[in-house]
């Protein structure tokens, strides 16, 4: 979590039903100015940034050079459009070992955002050795970290984002927001007793607003098994059978919040109703990797009365406006 603007974004907070935001226009070279804001609460979602590059994915410097430059000009565009008021980075900082020469680059590419942000940790960030092990065939293959080393990592990243804990709360206006990381260190993203008695109190105790869950795993069954690692315990969170029952008393217009499985908008169940609904008052909101070729990035809106997703093609500059999903805070 980034501290730098701290006190601008409290303040934001106060105001943001008198002042507030609107979505940006459909040009980036448009940027909402002051005078158009209208009572929302802007927050950028990034997932999946896995900064530098993943040299695996893309092993041509031509490649990496590319993707990079694509990371860059994102940079320049959320800057631009001015009305940000925070970030919310939904895991996998680094590109696959959780070192620190990832994290000194992570550490050098949101040094550029000019507003806070609020991080979870993903599986990259925590759960391998930092060296990977070549096999015969030249290939390197990552190694699972020992209990002792993922829990050393999660300590560290919570350190390094400034973390109240390893997972969070804070409130933006009615909204309850929680920050939740795998700290259980089983698979990919599974949860310990503890958070999830916390998440039960949390729950219990916020019933004037939704709960926005930023999480880097999506839950269960909530994307089309369009690949074979979709829909598995490694690619959700876990337990996911505990989760459901703790989910089922959320307020209405709550959202699980995720990445992990770098789906993109041109993934048919990426924004379908039918299958992103958990039940009457959740939906799962899916993010896609910034680390490729074609960029997109999701912003959520927070008004009064509902909660707006946008998703915005960095690639061609504009709002793709056929995926624009509203969330009543009331009624159903």
């Amino acid at each position: 979590m980034k501290r730098r603007d701290f006190l601008k974004s409290m303040a934001a907070m106060v105001g943001w039903f008198a002042v507030g935001c609107m979505p940006a226009k459909e040009s980036a070279k448009e940027a909402p100015k002051e005078t158009d804001r209208r009572g929302c609460y802007h927050i950028l979602l990034l997932s999946d940034l896995h900064l530098p590059v993943r040299s695996k994915k893309f092993p041509g410097q031509a490649e990496q050079a590319d993707v990079w430059q694509k990371k860059q000009r994102l940079l320049e565009t959320v800057n631009a459009w001015g009305d940000v008021d925070e970030a919310a980075l939904l895991g996998d900082l680094a590109a696959r070992y959780g070192s620190e020469s990832e994290f000194h680059a992570a550490d050098e590419y949101l040094g550029s955002l000019k507003f806070p942000y609020y991080a979870v940790a993903g599986n990259h960030d925590y759960a391998y050795k930092d060296e990977p092990r070549i096999n015969s065939k030249g290939k390197e293959k990552m190694v699972p970290g020992t209990l002792e080393e993922k829990k050393a990592k999660l300590a560290a990243f919570q350190k390094r984002y400034k973390q109240p804990g390893l997972y969070y709360a804070r409130s933006v206006g009615d909204c309850r927001l929680l920050y939740l990381v795998p700290d259980a260190c089983g698979t990919y993203v599974e949860f310990s007793s503890e958070q999830l008695d916390w998440l039960k109190r949390e729950i219990a105790a916020h019933k004037n607003g939704p709960v926005f869950f930023f999480c880097h795993a999506p839950l269960m069954g909530t994307l089309r098994t369009y690949g074979k690692k979709i829909n598995t315990p490694d690619f959700t969170a876990q337990p996911s059978e505990a989760l459901a029952e703790i989910l089922a008393d959320v307020p209405p217009g709550s959202l699980w919040i995720s990445g992990h499985t770098h789906t993109p908008p041109t993934n048919d169940s990426y924004a379908d109703d039918s299958v992103n609904r958990v039940h009457r008052n959740l939906v799962n909101i899916h993010n896609p990797t910034i680390d490729a070729s074609h960029i997109y990035t999701n912003s959520l809106f927070l008004y009064k009365d509902r909660a707006v997703v946008r998703t915005y093609d960095h690639n061609e500059d504009r709002w793709l406006a056929g995926l624009d999903r509203t969330f009543p805070f009331v009624g159903a």
